[in-house]
């Protein structure tokens, strides 16, 4: 279930909020802080504002994250979920962290985690960062988005519990 929420949270950056519909091809390295181990996949992600975010693996082939409204579904390593994300609190900030950031909304995703934002702009690249205040159980320790024209282009979520996923878009 953690897995899910991590695949939840690395879409997290792909589009802007429009009635129109973005793709964009996505790598993902997930790497153990304890161990080095780094697990590589890819696959394609589709965007329609507000809340409509499909995340479809080609490698590992059949993965999927689906967001549609409040429901949040999910298959990683063959295990699947199916949350409607209005009734677990938990699986909402998720969803609604994850399509902030998509929507360039990173204010919001910040007050939502309790995090202290930082954003800079150099070179036609927007910067933003957010690091909680407070350290917890579960959850981000802290988030990096890149933008570039208002897309997300790069986004690396830290766990608390020493785990780092970095995502690349290609539009």
């Amino acid at each position: 279930m953690k897995k899910s929420f991590f695949l939840a949270f690395f879409l997290c950056f792909a589009w802007l909020a429009n009635a129109q519909t973005t793709e964009c091809e996505f790598t993902q390295a997930r790497t153990i802080k304890a161990s080095g181990k780094v697990f590589r996949s890819a696959g394609v992600v589709s965007y329609k504002s507000p809340d409509q975010l499909t995340m479809t693996y080609t490698d590992p082939a059949g993965e999927y994250l689906v967001i549609s409204g409040p429901m949040l579904r999910s298959n990683t390593q063959g295990q699947q979920i199916s949350v409607d994300t209005d009734k677990n609190a938990r699986f909402k900030v998720l969803r609604n962290t994850l399509l902030n950031c998509i929507d360039g909304n990173y204010e919001q995703a910040a007050k939502d985690n309790d995090a202290e934002l930082t954003v800079s702009d150099k070179n036609g690249v927007k910067t933003v960062v957010m690091k909680a205040r407070k350290a917890a159980a579960r959850g981000y320790s802290q988030i990096l988005m890149e933008y570039v024209k208002g897309l997300p282009v790069r986004m690396v979520l830290e766990e608390f519990g020493g785990i780092s996923t970095e995502y690349l878009f290609k539009y």
